[in-house]
């Protein structure tokens, strides 16, 4: 699983996540999202753009749920957007699509979030 940051505006960050979401390879004190946003991560607007996950599996979507509670604890918010079929199915079976805030695209992404896109 790689994250890259695609863009930041204001307090909401766009992260394209590539490959197969799953914390396999992933060190137990590194978390992905604060390694690449700081310690402030969880304050913010999150957008995920699942576009080019592969995959996700249990590791990943338990991933996605720590992330899911540190961002309502500290104040933030994610919102996974883009998500392919075999990682939409997933969310779907294990019912992940009733936690997640998610989107068909980075446009209803940013609404959903009340971003206002000419900013």
């Amino acid at each position: 699983m790689n994250l890259q940051i695609i863009s930041t505006k204001d307090s909401h960050v766009h992260i394209a996540v590539t490959g197969k979401v799953s914390q396999d390879g992933i060190p137990r004190d590194k978390e992905p999202i604060s390694s690449l946003l700081g310690p402030d991560a969880y304050t913010l607007t999150v957008l995920l753009d699942l576009k080019d996950a592969e995959v996700i599996d249990s590791s990943g979507i338990g991933w996605l749920l720590v992330c899911h509670k540190r961002f309502a604890e500290k104040g933030g918010r994610m919102i996974c957007y883009s998500a392919p079929p075999a990682v939409a199915n997933v969310f779907k079976l294990m019912r992940m699509d009733l936690v997640f805030d998610s989107a068909a695209n980075a446009v209803e992404a940013e609404k959903l979030a009340g971003v206002n896109a000419e900013t």
